[in-house]
Protein backbone atom coordinates (compact mmCIF):
# COMPACT_ATOMS: atom_id res chain seq x y z
CA UNK A 1 0.00 0.00 0.00
CA UNK A 2 1.27 3.44 -1.36
CA UNK A 3 0.10 6.43 -0.26
CA UNK A 4 0.94 9.89 -2.10
CA UNK A 5 1.48 12.08 0.90
CA UNK A 6 2.39 15.52 -1.00
CA UNK A 7 -1.82 15.24 -2.75
CA UNK A 8 -3.20 14.97 0.91
CA UNK A 9 -4.18 18.67 2.59
CA UNK A 10 -3.25 19.49 6.18
CA UNK A 11 -6.11 18.02 7.36
CA UNK A 12 -6.63 15.01 5.71
CA UNK A 13 -2.62 14.15 6.94
CA UNK A 14 -4.14 15.39 10.29
CA UNK A 15 -6.93 12.85 10.11
CA UNK A 16 -4.52 10.20 8.10
CA UNK A 17 -1.76 10.58 11.33
CA UNK A 18 -4.89 9.93 13.50
CA UNK A 19 -6.26 6.72 12.13
CA UNK A 20 -2.95 5.55 12.05
CA UNK A 21 -2.33 5.77 15.44
CA UNK A 22 -5.17 4.42 16.14
CA UNK A 23 -5.01 1.12 14.49
CA UNK A 24 -1.36 0.81 15.63
CA UNK A 25 -2.41 1.03 19.58
CA UNK A 26 -5.16 -2.06 18.57
CA UNK A 27 -2.42 -3.75 17.39
CA UNK A 28 -0.05 -3.04 19.82
CA UNK A 29 -2.88 -4.43 22.42
CA UNK A 30 -3.70 -7.55 20.02
CA UNK A 31 -0.14 -8.76 20.05
CA UNK A 32 0.38 -8.45 24.02
CA UNK A 33 -2.68 -10.07 24.10
CA UNK A 34 -1.53 -13.02 21.92
CA UNK A 35 1.92 -12.88 24.19
CA UNK A 36 0.04 -12.98 27.57
CA UNK A 37 -1.78 -16.14 26.25
CA UNK A 38 1.85 -17.27 25.31
CA UNK A 39 3.38 -16.53 28.65
CA UNK A 40 0.43 -18.57 30.41
CA UNK A 41 0.22 -21.51 28.57
CA UNK A 42 3.90 -21.87 28.67
CA UNK A 43 3.71 -21.54 32.45
CA UNK A 44 1.16 -23.96 32.52
CA UNK A 45 3.32 -26.81 31.14
CA UNK A 46 5.95 -25.91 33.11
CA UNK A 47 3.86 -25.77 36.21
CA UNK A 48 4.94 -22.53 37.56
CA UNK A 49 3.54 -18.88 37.70
CA UNK A 50 3.64 -16.41 34.45
CA UNK A 51 5.14 -13.86 36.94
CA UNK A 52 7.94 -16.65 37.30
CA UNK A 53 8.98 -16.61 33.51
CA UNK A 54 9.39 -12.94 34.22
CA UNK A 55 11.79 -12.93 36.15
CA UNK A 56 15.79 -12.47 34.82
CA UNK A 57 18.49 -14.87 35.91
CA UNK A 58 19.80 -11.70 37.87
CA UNK A 59 16.81 -11.72 39.96
CA UNK A 60 17.12 -14.72 40.30
CA UNK A 61 20.73 -14.78 41.40
CA UNK A 62 19.96 -11.67 43.79
CA UNK A 63 17.35 -13.48 45.36
CA UNK A 64 19.26 -16.65 46.26
CA UNK A 65 22.32 -14.15 47.64
CA UNK A 66 19.91 -11.95 50.14
CA UNK A 67 20.50 -15.86 52.22
CA UNK A 68 24.30 -15.58 51.80
CA UNK A 69 26.53 -14.06 54.62
CA UNK A 70 26.69 -10.15 54.14
CA UNK A 71 29.57 -8.32 53.33
CA UNK A 72 30.99 -6.84 55.86
CA UNK A 73 31.09 -2.97 55.50
CA UNK A 74 32.80 -0.41 57.22
CA UNK A 75 35.99 2.03 57.51
CA UNK A 76 39.10 0.81 55.51
CA UNK A 77 42.25 1.25 58.17
CA UNK A 78 44.65 3.77 56.27
CA UNK A 79 47.62 2.21 54.33
CA UNK A 80 51.05 0.89 55.97
CA UNK A 81 53.56 3.96 55.72
CA UNK A 82 56.36 1.97 53.48
CA UNK A 83 58.46 4.91 53.21
CA UNK A 84 59.62 7.99 54.84
CA UNK A 85 61.99 10.84 54.17
CA UNK A 86 64.77 11.01 56.75
CA UNK A 87 65.56 14.51 56.42
CA UNK A 88 61.94 14.96 57.45
CA UNK A 89 59.77 12.26 59.36
CA UNK A 90 56.61 13.87 58.58
CA UNK A 91 56.84 13.19 54.52
CA UNK A 92 55.41 9.46 53.93
CA UNK A 93 54.12 7.70 51.27
CA UNK A 94 52.65 4.34 51.03
CA UNK A 95 54.13 3.17 48.12
CA UNK A 96 50.31 3.71 46.45
CA UNK A 97 48.96 6.35 43.78
CA UNK A 98 51.65 9.12 42.28
CA UNK A 99 55.22 9.31 43.49
CA UNK A 100 55.28 12.61 46.37
CA UNK A 101 57.45 15.58 44.95
CA UNK A 102 59.69 15.36 48.34
CA UNK A 103 60.29 11.55 46.92
CA UNK A 104 60.60 12.47 43.20
CA UNK A 105 63.26 15.01 44.04
CA UNK A 106 65.20 13.15 45.90
CA UNK A 107 65.41 10.09 42.95
CA UNK A 108 65.92 12.79 40.51
CA UNK A 109 68.88 13.32 42.74
CA UNK A 110 70.01 10.32 42.63
CA UNK A 111 68.25 8.27 45.89
CA UNK A 112 67.31 4.93 45.50
CA UNK A 113 63.77 4.68 46.66
CA UNK A 114 65.41 1.61 48.91
CA UNK A 115 67.22 4.24 51.09
CA UNK A 116 63.88 5.49 52.13
CA UNK A 117 62.14 2.69 53.43
CA UNK A 118 60.77 1.84 56.79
Amino acid sequence: MSINLDQLSVDELEKLIKQAESALDKKRKAELKNAQAVLEKMAKNLGVAPQDLLKSSTEKKKTTRKNAAKKKTGVRRPAKVKFRDPNNSGNTWTGRGKRPLWLQDALSKGAKLEDFAV
